[in-house]
């Protein structure tokens, strides 16, 4: 059943608002933040499908606990055309979506599709992989709408790959080597990642080296 969003809720008013065209449906994807290789992935899983997303009647917008210049880090050096909703309706939003860890006080991967009316149509903690769903879901639901094609995203400006600063939170180094291992397994999300981690490996979490030896 459809959940009704309420009118007083300013986070997701705040999210119908940042559509280009209000006949638009929107498609919210909550990333844990920049460092995780399964938020790279969810992204550009979906990015893969933005223009099935578009001519479906769906914008993309992310959503992270990431000020401004990681934002655009992120998006430059993840290769996305999408738009940022503001950093602080991360929580309220995450938390209504589904993808909000109390615990830690922090967003989870996760994605929600909003109807042009201000209804859930479908939302899931992408970490729950007992019942996560597949970006291709999604677009399978919008469809059912009917609902006329959205604005296609700018593409994203490949000259920006040079104005991040060294010190930028997201090395282009790093990103990049992310950006390859996402796009390899992001056709199998979320079953891939569900099998690493059943065999023992969490590919949610960065890698830690130790030194050897006493000291």
């Amino acid at each position: 059943m459809n959940t009704p969003v309420t009118v007083a809720d300013a986070a997701l008013a705040t999210v119908l608002a940042a559509r280009t065209s209000p006949d638009a449906a929107v498609l919210v994807v909550v990333l844990r933040g920049g460092y995780w290789s399964y938020s790279c992935g969810l992204a550009r899983a979906v990015h893969a499908l933005t223009p099935d997303l578009s001519a479906a009647g769906a914008e993309v917008l992310l959503l992270a606990a990431e000020p401004e210049e990681r934002q655009h880090a992120i998006t430059t050096a993840w290769q996305l055309s999408f738009g940022w909703l503001p950093e602080a309706v991360t929580e309220p939003v995450a938390r209504d979506l589904g993808a909000w860890d109390t615990a830690s006080g922090r967003a989870l991967d996760g994605l929600g599709l909003l109807s042009p009316d201000g209804t859930w149509l479908l939302r899931r903690n992408q970490d729950d992989f007992g019942s996560a769903d597949p970006p291709d879901a999604f677009l399978t639901v919008l469809r059912g709408e009917g609902l006329p094609p959205a604005p296609a995203p700018s593409q994203v400006d490949s000259a920006r790959l040079t104005s991040i600063a060294d010190t930028d939170v997201i090395s282009l180094e790093r990103a990049s080597g992310k950006l390859r291992r996402a796009l390899a397994s992001a056709a199998g999300l979320p079953a891939a990642v569900t099998r690493s981690r059943e065999g023992g490996t969490d590919a949610s979490k960065p890698r830690v080296t130790r030194p050897r030896g006493g000291g």
